[in-house]
C-alpha cells in the first residue's frame, strides 16, 4: 500500500552531491577499510560534543553492540546476567544472547517509559553475584535523565554500562549535554529509518580512546596496528560512501532536528489536552517518530485502524521481548512487566519527517481528534 502520509520519510543529500564525492573516492583508490572519508566524519562528529569525545564508525548499530559487548563482557565467567528492558528492539538481547550471555528483562517507568532504575537495584541487590553488565537504552532515542544514577549504579557493582542509543544521535540528555559520552559507550544508528541517516551504518562513542581503538581492530578481524591478529573480531567496517553521506548529513542537521521538534509540538498541542500522554524529555530529542500514549488499548487499536484507513502510516511498537517466545527461552525476567505491557497496549507511533508539513500534522490531528 502506498500512503499518503508515510511514517518515515529518509533525507538524503542530492545524487549531483554523491557523484562528486563518489568521483573523490575513485580518485583516491579508497573505497573502504577507514579512508579519509571515514576518517573526516569520526573527526567532525567528534568535534560536535566540544569535549574529549572518540568515535569510530561501524557498518552498522547492531555490531557496534557486537563489538562493545564482545570487548567489555567477555570475560564475565559466571556472571553471565545481563540486565536489560523488554521494551526494547529486539538487536541488543539478541547479540547478547549469541553471545553465550543471558538478558535479564527489566520493566520501564511509567513517566518517562525508560528502563526501571528500582528494578535492576533490587535485582542487583540480590543476584549481583551472576550480574557481569548493564545494556542501557535510550528509548526511541531519547535522553534518560537517570543516566547518570545508572552510572552509579553500574560503578557500585564495578560492572560495564553499555548505551544503546540507536536513534539518539543529536538527542540532549539536557540542556547542556549532547547524548552520546555516557556510561562506558554509547551506539548510534545511521539507518535510512534515523534522522542522522547514512542507509546502513553506525556509530560508537566513548570518552575511552583504547575502548575505540579496540573496536576499530575488532570490526577489522582483529587485527591491530602491526597487522597482527589481537583479538577474535569480525568484518564491520563502513565504507567511503557511506561516511561521504554522512558528512553531508551534519550540514543543517540543527535546523532539520529543530523542525522535527516543532512537529512533535504540534501533535502535543492538539491531541494531549484529550487525553493523549506523551514520554518525558522527548522534546530534546531528534525525535525519530512522535511516540504517544492512547487514554486505553481500545482506542489506540481504533486510532491505528482509522489513520491506515485514512492513508497514514502509523505504528504500533513491537511486542516487549519478555513476550518472544524464542528469546524467552535464553532469558528471564528480574520481576513483574507491568509498565511494559500496559505502555505496549496503548501505544501509538506518528509519523514525523524532516520538513513535515503543518497540513499534514492538522489531518493525522484530526482523525485521532474525532475518532
Amino acid at each position: 500500500m502506498k500512503y499518503k502520509i508515510p511514517f518515515i520519510r529518509p533525507h538524503f543529500p542530492s545524487a549531483d552531491n554523491l557523484m562528486t564525492d563518489f568521483r573523490q573516492i575513485q580518485e583516491n583508490n579508497w573505497f573502504t577499510n577507514f579512508g579519509p572519508f571515514e576518517n573526516e566524519l569520526c573527526n567532525n562528529i567528534s568535534d560536535i560534543y566540544q569535549t574529549e569525545a572518540h568515535v569510530t564508525t561501524i557498518a552498522n548499530a547492531t555490531l557496534g553492540i557486537e563489538a562493545a559487548v564482545g570487548i567489555l563482557l567477555r570475560n564475565t565467567g559466571e556472571k553471565n546476567e545481563i540486565l536489560v528492558p523488554s521494551f526494547t528492539f529486539a538487536a541488543g538481547p539478541e547479540v547478547l544472547i549469541k553471545a553465550g550471555l543471558k538478558p535479564i528483562f527489566i520493566d520501564i517507568e511509567a513517566d518517562s517509559w525508560q528502563p526501571s532504575l528500582d528494578q535492576a537495584k533490587n535485582y542487583l541487590l540480590d543476584n549481583n553475584t551472576r550480574v557481569g553488565g548493564i545494556l542501557l537504552c535510550n528509548i526511541f532515542g531519547v535522553g534518560n535523565d537517570k543516566v547518570a544514577e545508572w552510572e552509579s549504579l553500574a560503578s557500585e557493582y564495578s560492572i560495564p554500562l553499555i548505551i544503546d542509543s540507536a536513534a539518539g544521535f543529536g538527542s540532549l540528555y539536557s540542556d547542556t549535554e549532547k547524548v552520546g559520552l555516557r556510561g562506558d559507550c554509547e551506539i548510534f544508528s545511521m539507518h535510512a529509518t534515523k534522522p542522522f541517516s547514512v542507509g546502513e551504518g553506525g556509530l560508537v562513542v566513548s570518552k575511552n580512546i583504547e575502548l575505540i581503538k579496540k573496536i576499530r581492530s575488532y570490526q577489522n578481524f582483529g587485527f591491530d596496528e602491526n597487522r597482527n591478529i589481537s583479538m577474535m573480531g569480525t568484518n564491520a567496517k563502513l565504507q567511503e560512501l557511506n561516511c561521504a553521506i554522512g558528512l553531508h548529513q551534519l550540514d543543517n542537521f540543527e535546523q532539520r532536528l529543530a523542525g522535527r521538534r516543532q512537529s512533535l509540538e504540534s501533535y502535543k498541542q492538539r491531541i494531549g489536552p484529550i487525553g493523549y500522554d506523551f514520554m518525558k524529555n522527548d522534546n530534546l530529542s531528534t525525535v525519530c517518530f512522535a511516540s504517544t500514549l492512547a487514554p486505553t488499548s481500545g482506542q489506540a487499536a481504533d486510532v491505528y485502524l482509522k489513520l491506515n484507513e485514512e492513508g497514514v502510516e502509523v505504528r504500533r511498537y513491537y511486542k516487549p521481548l519478555h513476550m518472544q517466545e524464542s528469546i524467552m527461552s535464553h532469558s528471564a525476567i528480574a520481576a513483574d512487566m507491568k509498565t511494559t505491557e500496559d505502555i505496549f497496549s496503548r501505544i501509538l507511533s506518528l509519523p514525523v519527517h524532516d520538513e513535515m508539513s503543518a497540513e499534514d500534522i492538522t489531518f493525522i490531528n484530526n482523525i485521532i481528534v474525532n475518532q
